[in-house]
């Protein structure tokens, strides 16, 4: 895909990894529904002074190009039980693509992972965790990572305070 490159006359045009050009005023679209998805088209519209139909037809051609990808309601893993957050390391036997899509098709199974990260490093995947408590944990362990055999290690990181958790994407 050929990219754009031009910018506006403030010089404040981003693009996207899909070549998607954002400007300063997709930008600050994108802040505020990133800390309240709730905001109304006319409080937005207010927010950006900009009038509420081209804001409406902005937020509209965000989602279809993607770069508004879900509308969700966080909720604290620590208001619902979900106390124990850990962080996995998993290192594989073999890291063929074969051997790399098939674990990656079972964490995308289980409901206890939350993310799923393919890193470079001493290991091959990162992933975060969210369960009850230790024995919800160590069933969760027993379940999944006994029943694939191309598991050569993991380490178990348990998050003791969490400092600070944000969901935004800097633009």
């Amino acid at each position: 895909m050929k990219k754009n490159s031009h910018k506006t006359k403030n010089g404040n045009q981003i693009e996207s990894a899909e070549g998607t050009l954002l400007d300063s005023t997709d930008k600050k679209i994108l802040n505020i529904l990133q800390k309240n998805n709730q905001v109304t088209n006319l409080e937005l519209a207010a927010l950006i002074n900009l009038s509420p139909p081209p804001c409406l037809r902005r937020v509209r051609r965000l989602r279809e190009q993607g770069v508004i990808s879900h509308d969700v309601s966080l909720v604290d893993p620590f208001k619902v039980k979900q106390h124990l957050i850990c962080f996995v390391s998993v290192s594989l036997e073999k890291q063929g693509d074969d051997f790399l899509a098939n674990f990656e098709r079972k964490m995308n199974e289980c409901e206890e992972v939350k993310q799923c990260y393919f890193i470079s490093g001493e290991v091959d995947y990162l992933l975060m965790v969210h369960v009850e408590d230790i024995s919800a944990y160590n069933e969760f362990i027993r379940r999944v990572f006994v029943n694939i055999p191309n598991i050569k290690s993991f380490r178990s990181n348990f998050c003791l305070t969490r400092i600070k958790y944000d969901t935004s994407v800097t633009l």
